[in-house]
């Protein structure tokens, strides 16, 4: 072996010191990270829980204008039964207000909807990025030059935008 240029005893401590940072690495730094992964994988279903949430309160909101229109158009026959002329004219003046109103609701609810929807969907790529990079800065900085950090930076932002 010493013909090849290779010491034994620097061989055996390269394979100890590799074996100790494998150790190191596995129980400090990768089970950090994988639990990590997991709150963010519960935080994904927990939005989609919500975004289901929004969709039904849309149909919800869409069952009420039909039931609204029919209500509406119920009332305006009734009107029209009644009076003659002046109850046209006033059957007009209802139906467009109500349809207006009607509209004002649905979509005050959807900009609602949306507003909210879209807050929380930032919120959360926010909180996610920061407790990447955070993570990344302050527990491999033990462990990691600064090139191997930033490529690992690179890697976690590289993938978060991947996700969105």
């Amino acid at each position: 072996m010493e013909s090849l240029g290779v010491d034994i005893k620097l061989l055996i401590a390269q394979i100890v010191n590799f074996a100790l940072f494998y150790y190191i690495f596995k129980r400090y730094i990768a089970k950090p990270f994988s639990r990590f992964f997991n709150l963010e994988v519960e935080k994904e279903k927990e939005k989609e829980m919500i975004l289901q949430k929004l969709k039904k309160q849309e149909e919800e909101l869409l069952n009420r204008e039909k039931v609204m229109k029919q209500n509406l158009k119920k009332e305006s026959e009734v009107v029209l039964k009644n009076a003659k002329s002046e109850a046209e004219l006033l059957k007009k003046d209802i139906l467009l207000t109500a349809k207006k109103e009607a509209e004002e609701v649905i979509n005050k609810g959807r900009r609602q909807i949306e507003e909210e929807q879209n807050k929380m969907l930032n919120e959360l790529n926010e909180r996610a990025l920061k407790i990447a990079l955070v993570s990344v800065e302050k527990g491999l900085t033990q462990f990691l030059t600064e090139n191997m950090q930033k490529e690992v930076t690179i890697n976690i932002l590289k993938n978060f935008k991947v996700k969105k």
